[in-house]
């Protein structure tokens, strides 16, 4: 909750130091009276700290207002956009587990190796790099030079992979770095040393008894 208040207020600050709200949403050839009209009519001429109390107030019960620029009531505008928050969500943890999985216990059982090394170095870029940065380069590489994918929209697939693509990414090297520490705190338990005494063959031991013990985290 503190959280979340914490980024109301950032985000509502920031939201006013950009100038009067009322000048940049009316046109430009707006006159003063219909710039001071609008103003008064959607309670902008109040001091900041009220104008924050009044939509802390109103969020609370559930209504986050009306959005100016739709002039929809922005809670209709964020439940219309939540199927494809989750669709998107939803492909990016798919393609995450998909690929981190596989690749840290790899890199545990490869412990000290080139294979290690090298995941390794490119999970800590991938955490590293921003998203934002790496979405504008699958842009102009698959969008605009090759034209493989769409840059933008929501529909069939193609869309969907671009992002899903860059969230996954990011979330495929963290994950990737959890199985990695996980595995290699498993693998030296007593119970996988008793396993391998017994005989069982190391695929079994990794994906059957480390991996089951090693997930708790991720």
């Amino acid at each position: 909750m503190l959280v979340l208040f914490g980024v109301s207020v950032v985000v509502f600050l920031i939201l006013h130091l950009t100038g009067d709200p009322a000048a940049l949403l009316l046109p430009p050839d707006a006159s003063a009276e219909d710039v001071a009209r609008f103003r008064k009519a959607m309670g902008f001429d109040d001091p900041v700290f009220v104008q924050y109390v009044r939509f802390l107030r109103g969020a609370l019960r559930g209504d986050f207002g009306e959005s100016v620029r739709h002039g929809e009531p922005a809670m209709h505008l964020v439940l219309e956009r939540l199927p494809a928050t989750f669709e998107l969500a939803g492909a990016g943890l798919l393609l995450a587990l998909c690929l981190a999985i596989p690749a840290g216990i790899i890199s545990a059982v490869k412990r000290n190796t080139p294979i290690d090394y090298v995941s390794t170095v490119v999970a800590l870029l991938g955490q590293a790099m921003p998203t934002f940065w790496l979405g504008i380069m699958l842009i102009l590489v698959f969008s605009v030079r090759l034209s493989w994918l769409p840059s933008s929209g929501r529909g069939d697939l193609q869309h969907l992979i671009l992002p899903a693509v860059t969230l996954g990414l990011f979330t495929t090297a963290r994950i990737t770095r959890l199985t990695r520490s996980g595995m290699l705190e498993v693998l030296g338990q007593d119970y996988i040393r008793t396993a391998r005494a017994k005989g069982v063959s190391e695929q079994p031991v990794v994906w059957k008894h480390a991996l089951k013990n090693a997930s708790i985290p991720i």
